[in-house]
């Protein structure tokens, strides 16, 4: 049947709660999962959650289909919609769903909406603009891409941002936005590739820290920003003040008007921290809060206090001290693995107040991720999403761009590829230096290009985590502020390897790829098992840490539902699941 996006949504996010209470052992003690004809049976205490599957995936990933139904004896009943179902949980199911995740599974709703709707019209739009330019209606997206491109029409970085539709590919709470109305949406979030006009403000050297990676103190002004240098210093000229005693900061607008004019209204009556009428374009990116500043090869990630997914997005004081030393330390070390690099935090600022206020007036400047070479550079979160162009999965279209039929061989040799170029480097870093990035599919770009070619860059260091004695062997004088970065043991280093890598990378590819009959999900996850064991080298420390961990019978996942069910947002609830690579899982 046809389905509105309204509904497609609605059911999007009631398949993905199903899919974290299978996943999560949500109410683990009584509730039975019964999986039989291509169906699913959610059991508990006589009652019947029942849904159509189409793919079972490892890690209890299921693919749903179509409506959930409610059984209890001779009683059959549609759920009609995600407020239906979450009744039936809180008072069939005796699961807690509280009225604030209530709200944040309607607000997911909604943006899956209203980003459905911005994908069909991008779809028309496009198709329009082939039959104008009589070029083929039925163009594989990568060379309309690489055409574009070419013509200096866009950036494929920036467009790829805007095409992850599904966002987090198993969280609920994927396209939650609290407390934006829908105009707010369709402003701020990436899929809908506005222009966002950054507040440029000017904060007294009194009232700012800032860390500069090559000790630039003015790096923003002269580097960043260089255009804006003369205007602000007529500016700030023109009220009696001097542009050498303060620092640029910059401020997206919705946290200008929402937060910063209330929080800090003492330091704008008293001139240490000024607005200007001066504005910066930019354009959001995956993560929302970090933005593209158009026409400049830099993004700059901000605080927004608006709840993406499960968090309320800040920047830590100690994140925009972390960064340009650790891009200082890292540019040497990253060398020696071409095929990945790490994109450079170079400088990042912070207000000299209380922490609770700080992390709301900060930013960190990051090099925009460029690789020179010959193909398209994209997020790889892109890649499991479809695309407004040839209607296909993107990473298919790769496929078919490079004239080949998508097929176990095929995919075969693509997930070879991939999997080399990224995991090698990764655990070479854990090895040399005891740092993992966070490298999950938002947080890695990726070079496709021809023969399979790819290069990697890894962005945001903030979400990395080090083991201090392997990196100090390499880096004495390095000193890390964020305690959250820094691992009790080499073993959560390799956890978050596993976990940003494994689970989110390569687990979510082979879900992809697993939807085809002809396709055998185990032989995929022995590929990324055989090259995660080849880049171990035993004569490097943590390698029997790095075997015992990655290939144990089982790994933990994180339980994202459980965790806003419960409100531990900070505090990680982890459940364990089958290891697919494990020789026994792929077997």
């Amino acid at each position: 049947m046809e389905y509105t996006t309204r509904q497609l949504a609605d059911l999007n996010v009631q398949h993905r709660i199903l899919n974290a209470i299978i996943k999560e052992d949500i109410a683990s003690d009584n509730l039975k999962l019964q999986v039989e004809d291509s169906k699913l049976y959610i059991q508990y205490k006589g009652q019947i959650l029942e849904v159509c599957y189409t793919q079972a995936s490892a890690m209890k990933r299921y693919r749903l289909s179509g409506f959930i139904t409610y059984k209890r004896g001779q009683q059959s009943i549609k759920i009609d919609n995600l407020e239906h179902l979450l009744a039936i949980l809180n008072d069939n199911f005796d699961l807690k769903i509280s009225q604030q995740l209530t709200s944040e599974l309607i607000s997911s709703r909604t943006g899956f909406m209203l980003i459905y709707e911005q994908f069909d019209n991008r779809q028309q739009n496009i198709a329009d603009s082939l039959k104008f330019s009589r070029m083929p209606q039925n163009i594989n997206f990568c060379a309309w891409l690489q055409h574009i491109v070419e013509q200096g029409e866009v950036d494929e970085l920036t467009v790829s941002e805007g095409l992850v539709i599904e966002g987090h590919p198993t969280h609920p709470l994927s396209k939650t936005k609290l407390p934006l109305s829908e105009a707010d949406m369709k402003l701020y979030s990436p899929e809908f590739g506005q222009i966002i006009p950054l507040k440029l403000m000017v904060i007294h050297k009194d009232k700012a820290v800032a860390t500069s990676m090559e000790d630039h103190e003015q790096y923003m002004l002269d580097v960043v920003l260089p255009d804006y240098k003369y205007r602000l210093k007529a500016f700030l000229e023109s009220q009696q003040l001097n542009l050498k005693d303060y620092q640029v900061i910059l401020v997206h607008p919705w946290q200008y008007e929402h937060v910063i004019v209330d929080t800090f209204k003492e330091w704008i009556l008293e001139g240490y921290l000024l607005p200007t009428p001066f504005e910066v374009p930019s354009k959001a990116t995956l993560s929302f809060r970090t933005m593209e500043l158009v026409g400049r090869p830099f993004h700059v990630k901000l605080p927004i206090k608006v709840q993406a997914t499960s968090a309320i997005r800040t920047v830590g004081h100690v994140t925009t001290i972390d960064g340009p030393h650790l891009s200082y330390e890292l540019q040497q070390l990253t060398k020696a693995y071409p095929l990945l690099q790490v994109a450079t935090e170079p400088f990042g600022l912070y207000a000299n107040t209380e922490a609770s206020k700080a992390k709301h007036l900060s930013y960190i400047i990051r090099s925009k991720p460029h690789i020179s070479y010959n193909g398209l550079t994209l997020v790889s979160a892109c890649l499991v999403n479809k695309n407004p162009v040839d209607g296909n999965t993107i990473i298919d279209s790769y496929l078919e761009w490079l004239n080949y039929d998508i097929n176990q061989s095929s995919i075969n040799e693509f997930l070879q590829h991939y999997a080399y170029a990224l995991i090698t480097p990764l655990i070479a870093y854990i090895q040399d230096y005891g740092i993992a990035l966070e490298a999950h599919m938002q947080n890695t770009v990726v070079n496709l290009g021809p023969d399979f070619q790819m290069r990697f860059i890894v962005r945001d260091l903030g979400g990395s985590r080090i083991d201090l004695d392997t990196l100090k062997t390499t880096a004495p004088q390095i000193n890390v502020m964020n305690d959250s970065l820094l691992a009790d043991n080499i073993v959560d280093v390799i956890a978050k390897f596993q976990h940003s890598v494994i689970q989110n990378q390569f687990a979510e590819l082979i879900h992809h790829f697993g939807q085809y009959k002809q396709v055998n999900e185990a032989e995929l996850f022995q590929i990324v098992s055989e090259i995660v064991n080849a880049a171990i080298d035993d004569n490097k420390p943590h390698a029997s840490e790095l075997r015992q961990q990655l290939f144990a019978p089982t790994i933990k996942v994180k339980a994202l539902l459980r965790m806003r069910m419960e409100n531990k947002v900070k505090q990680y609830i982890t459940t364990e699941i089958d290891n697919p690579i494990c020789e026994e899982g792929w077997k």
